[in-house]
């Protein structure tokens, strides 16, 4: 079959790890899809066309399901697709064929109208998975709608490099970007507060982009810029263009992970690294609740309450009793395929 995936395709690892275990997971169909001017997606059984001014064009327009008409069905594939941006009148229809929603999460949203909204659209929809119970609550009143477990839990990790050294990955958002300029300062000052203390203990020390279209290699730029001399000697630094397997190897090489990316941390618990959760919106802290983490999270919102000396506490804190709810959180992933493998075939 003839495929059309709707899914932000921004060279986000994040989101690039979805689309990969999608066509992976389906090599004997076909898929398509458009980018804003990113060309490293076409391999294997995926053709992206890119195009930033029809991209343009069919977002601005709402016209996106014109191109998905073209195909057999259509699978929206992404976590924070449904945000609300003062587009509560927005239409989320894409053409007339059966589509799929997998791996999302709701909101934040503003208006009863929004939601009324994607009630409707979802309600038309052949299955809807989501990621976290909190969405899945809204909309259990569809019969259509239900939750599995992120669906980057269904990586396969065999191939990756995992060396475990003394290394921390520092996943580093631009929160100008994400949550407002507001808690930009407190944010740079305690992520440097904890690579000092990574360095104090003897750690290597990388600080990782997952996206440059959403500033996050501008963040970490500002944050080094901050640092006294001495210390970005000891800084190394990763930015992801669209090499899933090099970026996968770089948090295999490490023995800790400070996510404030959100797949940053579900990869790195795959990899069974200790993981200290950064959160910018609540929907980390739902997975890590439902799936009944025993990790200590920072919210970024009170940052200024955490200091780097409890880091010791932390990683002195055995994360070992959470492998058995990671490898149900990996059973349950397969569920957000359950449906389109009825009508793909259940080929990986």
């Amino acid at each position: 079959m003839k495929i059309y995936i709707n899914a932000y395709l921004a060279e986000n690892l994040g989101d690039d790890l979805f689309i990969k275990i999608l066509t992976e997971k389906y090599p004997n169909h076909k898929f398509y899809s458009i980018s804003r001017g990113f060309k490293n997606y076409t391999k294997n059984n995926l053709k992206v066309y890119s195009n930033t001014y029809i991209f343009r064009v069919l977002k601005k327009f709402q016209l996106e399901k014109y191109l998905a008409n073209r195909y057999d069905l259509v699978v929206s594939i992404g976590g924070s697709m449904y945000i609300e941006n003062n587009d509560s009148k927005r239409d989320f229809s894409l053409g007339k064929n059966k589509y799929y929603v997998l791996g999302s999460n709701f909101g934040p949203y503003k208006t009863q109208e929004y939601f009324n909204n994607i009630h409707n659209f979802f309600e038309k929809a052949e299955d809807v998975v989501f990621r976290e119970k909190y969405s899945y609550e809204l909309f259990k009143d569809l019969p259509n709608v239900r939750y599995a477990s992120d669906i980057v839990f269904n990586l396969n990790t065999e191939k990756i490099k995992n060396t475990n050294r003394k290394k921390v990955i520092f996943s580093i958002i631009s929160c100008k970007y994400k949550m407002g300029i507001e808690y930009q300062k407190q944010y740079e000052e305690k992520m440097i507060e904890m690579i000092k203390y990574f360095n104090q203990n003897g750690y290597e020390i990388c600080l990782m982009s997952f996206c440059k279209a959403e500033d996050d290699e501008e963040a970490i730029e500002e944050i080094i810029k901050k640092c006294t001399d001495d210390l970005k000697q000891k800084i190394e630094k990763y930015y992801y263009r669209g090499n899933v397997e090099e970026a996968l190897d770089i948090i295999g090489d490490a023995s800790v992970m400070v996510g404030s990316r959100f797949h940053a941390n579900i990869v790195a618990l795959l990899l069974g690294k200790k993981v200290i959760p950064v959160l910018y919106s609540d929907k980390t802290k739902h997975v890590i609740e439902d799936l009944k983490l025993d990790l200590e999270m920072i919210d970024i919102r009170n940052i200024k309450d955490f200091h780097a000396e409890k880091l010791t506490g932390i990683l002195s804190n055995d994360q070992e009793k959470n492998k058995a709810k990671i490898i149900n959180a990996i059973e349950g992933s397969k569920k957000q395929f359950e449906k389109l493998d009825e009508v793909l075939g259940k080929e990986k």
